[in-house]
Protein backbone atom coordinates (compact mmCIF):
# COMPACT_ATOMS: atom_id res chain seq x y z
CA UNK A 1 0.00 0.00 0.00
CA UNK A 2 2.97 2.52 0.73
CA UNK A 3 4.59 1.71 -2.33
CA UNK A 4 1.47 2.55 -4.51
CA UNK A 5 0.87 5.87 -2.30
CA UNK A 6 4.38 6.79 -3.25
CA UNK A 7 3.59 5.68 -7.10
CA UNK A 8 0.88 7.88 -6.85
CA UNK A 9 2.56 11.30 -5.37
CA UNK A 10 5.72 10.42 -7.74
CA UNK A 11 2.85 10.34 -10.72
CA UNK A 12 1.00 13.40 -9.73
CA UNK A 13 4.22 15.66 -8.89
CA UNK A 14 5.17 14.91 -12.68
CA UNK A 15 2.07 15.36 -13.72
CA UNK A 16 2.01 19.15 -12.25
CA UNK A 17 4.80 19.59 -13.44
CA UNK A 18 4.55 18.73 -17.34
CA UNK A 19 1.32 20.53 -17.28
CA UNK A 20 3.07 23.78 -15.52
CA UNK A 21 5.58 23.49 -17.97
CA UNK A 22 2.66 22.97 -21.12
CA UNK A 23 0.99 26.11 -19.58
CA UNK A 24 4.25 28.39 -21.04
CA UNK A 25 3.19 31.83 -22.96
CA UNK A 26 5.39 34.37 -25.21
CA UNK A 27 7.28 36.78 -23.70
CA UNK A 28 5.39 40.33 -24.32
CA UNK A 29 6.77 42.63 -22.03
CA UNK A 30 9.00 42.99 -19.25
CA UNK A 31 7.87 41.83 -15.69
CA UNK A 32 8.41 43.62 -12.77
CA UNK A 33 6.77 44.71 -9.15
CA UNK A 34 4.96 47.56 -9.92
CA UNK A 35 2.32 49.54 -7.70
CA UNK A 36 -0.42 48.38 -9.76
CA UNK A 37 0.33 44.71 -10.05
CA UNK A 38 1.21 43.10 -12.99
CA UNK A 39 -1.26 40.08 -14.10
CA UNK A 40 -1.79 37.53 -16.83
CA UNK A 41 -0.42 33.94 -18.23
CA UNK A 42 3.07 35.31 -18.31
CA UNK A 43 3.14 35.93 -14.70
CA UNK A 44 1.60 31.91 -14.37
CA UNK A 45 4.38 30.89 -16.77
CA UNK A 46 7.25 32.48 -14.72
CA UNK A 47 5.50 31.22 -11.16
CA UNK A 48 4.88 27.94 -12.41
CA UNK A 49 8.15 28.01 -13.46
CA UNK A 50 9.80 28.66 -10.32
CA UNK A 51 7.95 26.77 -8.45
CA UNK A 52 8.82 23.88 -10.55
CA UNK A 53 12.14 24.37 -10.17
CA UNK A 54 12.68 24.71 -6.98
CA UNK A 55 11.40 27.63 -5.54
CA UNK A 56 8.63 27.53 -3.01
CA UNK A 57 8.71 31.14 -1.76
CA UNK A 58 7.01 31.70 -4.97
CA UNK A 59 4.00 31.34 -3.20
CA UNK A 60 0.54 30.79 -4.86
CA UNK A 61 0.18 30.43 -8.71
CA UNK A 62 -2.24 33.60 -9.04
CA UNK A 63 -1.45 35.11 -11.72
CA UNK A 64 -0.49 38.18 -10.03
CA UNK A 65 3.04 39.31 -10.08
CA UNK A 66 3.20 40.54 -6.00
CA UNK A 67 5.93 40.63 -3.50
CA UNK A 68 6.82 37.15 -3.44
CA UNK A 69 6.67 35.92 -6.83
CA UNK A 70 9.72 39.50 -7.06
CA UNK A 71 11.96 37.43 -4.18
CA UNK A 72 11.49 34.19 -6.01
CA UNK A 73 12.55 35.54 -8.99
CA UNK A 74 15.50 37.56 -7.66
CA UNK A 75 16.72 34.50 -6.04
CA UNK A 76 16.55 32.80 -9.67
CA UNK A 77 18.36 35.65 -10.78
CA UNK A 78 21.12 35.30 -8.11
CA UNK A 79 21.64 31.48 -8.27
CA UNK A 80 21.50 30.92 -12.05
CA UNK A 81 24.09 34.42 -12.50
CA UNK A 82 21.47 35.87 -14.71
CA UNK A 83 22.70 39.06 -15.85
CA UNK A 84 21.17 42.18 -18.01
CA UNK A 85 17.84 42.50 -16.34
CA UNK A 86 16.79 44.72 -13.30
CA UNK A 87 16.97 42.76 -10.05
CA UNK A 88 14.03 41.23 -9.73
CA UNK A 89 12.47 42.15 -13.65
CA UNK A 90 11.76 39.35 -15.45
CA UNK A 91 13.37 40.80 -19.10
CA UNK A 92 14.74 38.93 -21.63
CA UNK A 93 17.73 37.42 -20.44
CA UNK A 94 15.65 36.30 -17.02
CA UNK A 95 12.85 34.55 -19.52
CA UNK A 96 15.81 33.32 -21.57
CA UNK A 97 17.35 31.29 -18.81
CA UNK A 98 13.79 30.37 -17.66
CA UNK A 99 12.51 29.38 -20.74
CA UNK A 100 15.31 27.85 -23.21
CA UNK A 101 16.86 24.79 -22.88
CA UNK A 102 18.83 24.64 -26.20
CA UNK A 103 22.47 23.46 -26.96
CA UNK A 104 23.06 26.72 -28.36
CA UNK A 105 24.36 29.51 -25.17
CA UNK A 106 22.10 32.55 -26.27
CA UNK A 107 24.22 35.57 -25.51
CA UNK A 108 22.54 38.31 -23.46
CA UNK A 109 20.00 40.68 -24.76
CA UNK A 110 21.83 44.15 -24.42
CA UNK A 111 20.34 46.35 -27.60
CA UNK A 112 18.15 45.99 -30.95
CA UNK A 113 19.64 44.07 -34.37
CA UNK A 114 18.77 45.81 -37.01
CA UNK A 115 19.32 46.34 -40.95
CA UNK A 116 22.10 49.41 -41.03
CA UNK A 117 24.78 51.07 -42.92
CA UNK A 118 27.49 49.86 -41.87
CA UNK A 119 26.44 46.17 -41.04
CA UNK A 120 26.00 45.29 -37.06
CA UNK A 121 28.54 42.39 -36.82
CA UNK A 122 29.53 40.19 -34.18
CA UNK A 123 28.07 37.19 -31.89
CA UNK A 124 25.09 38.24 -31.33
CA UNK A 125 24.31 38.54 -35.23
CA UNK A 126 25.69 34.97 -35.47
CA UNK A 127 23.57 33.49 -32.79
CA UNK A 128 20.54 35.12 -33.60
CA UNK A 129 21.01 33.83 -37.57
CA UNK A 130 22.26 30.09 -35.96
CA UNK A 131 19.01 30.35 -33.92
CA UNK A 132 16.74 31.12 -36.96
CA UNK A 133 18.54 28.83 -39.09
CA UNK A 134 17.61 26.24 -36.08
CA UNK A 135 14.60 27.09 -36.57
CA UNK A 136 13.64 26.70 -40.26
CA UNK A 137 13.90 30.41 -41.36
CA UNK A 138 16.23 29.46 -44.29
CA UNK A 139 16.18 32.74 -45.84
CA UNK A 140 18.83 33.92 -43.32
CA UNK A 141 21.86 32.30 -45.85
CA UNK A 142 24.69 32.03 -43.91
CA UNK A 143 25.55 32.38 -40.67
CA UNK A 144 28.59 35.01 -41.36
CA UNK A 145 27.68 36.96 -38.37
CA UNK A 146 26.79 40.16 -40.32
CA UNK A 147 23.04 41.48 -40.21
CA UNK A 148 22.46 42.28 -43.94
CA UNK A 149 18.82 41.85 -45.67
CA UNK A 150 18.75 38.29 -45.47
CA UNK A 151 18.95 38.35 -41.84
CA UNK A 152 16.26 41.12 -41.92
CA UNK A 153 14.00 39.15 -44.01
CA UNK A 154 14.44 35.60 -42.08
CA UNK A 155 13.47 37.95 -38.95
CA UNK A 156 10.80 39.44 -40.55
CA UNK A 157 9.21 36.13 -41.24
CA UNK A 158 9.89 34.58 -37.78
CA UNK A 159 8.41 37.50 -36.34
CA UNK A 160 5.00 36.95 -38.34
CA UNK A 161 5.08 33.57 -37.29
CA UNK A 162 5.70 34.57 -33.64
CA UNK A 163 2.65 37.01 -34.15
CA UNK A 164 0.13 34.54 -35.47
CA UNK A 165 0.92 31.24 -33.71
CA UNK A 166 1.42 33.62 -30.38
CA UNK A 167 -0.98 36.10 -30.28
CA UNK A 168 1.14 38.80 -29.21
CA UNK A 169 1.36 42.17 -30.49
CA UNK A 170 4.88 41.86 -31.94
CA UNK A 171 6.78 44.18 -34.74
CA UNK A 172 7.12 42.73 -37.83
CA UNK A 173 10.00 45.45 -39.01
CA UNK A 174 12.74 43.00 -38.90
CA UNK A 175 14.31 44.41 -35.92
CA UNK A 176 15.41 42.23 -32.99
CA UNK A 177 14.17 43.92 -29.82
CA UNK A 178 13.49 42.46 -26.90
CA UNK A 179 10.39 41.20 -27.67
CA UNK A 180 11.51 39.10 -30.26
CA UNK A 181 15.30 38.19 -28.67
CA UNK A 182 13.00 36.28 -25.99
CA UNK A 183 10.48 34.88 -27.56
CA UNK A 184 13.42 33.70 -30.58
CA UNK A 185 15.35 31.93 -27.82
CA UNK A 186 12.67 30.63 -25.55
CA UNK A 187 11.75 26.48 -26.02
CA UNK A 188 8.36 27.90 -27.60
CA UNK A 189 9.98 29.67 -30.41
CA UNK A 190 7.36 29.11 -33.32
CA UNK A 191 9.07 27.08 -36.11
CA UNK A 192 8.89 27.72 -39.59
CA UNK A 193 6.54 25.37 -41.44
Amino acid sequence: MRNHLTLLFVALCFLLGWQAQAQASFYSRPISLERTRLQGEDVYSVQSFLLNAGYPEVGELDRIYGPRTWQAVINFQEIEGVQGDSKGTVGPNTWVAMFYSGSLKAPLFSRPLQLQNPRLQGAPVRSLQQRLLELGYREVGPADSIFGPKTQAAVVAFQRRLQSAGGIKVRTDGVVDSITWANLFSDFAPEKR
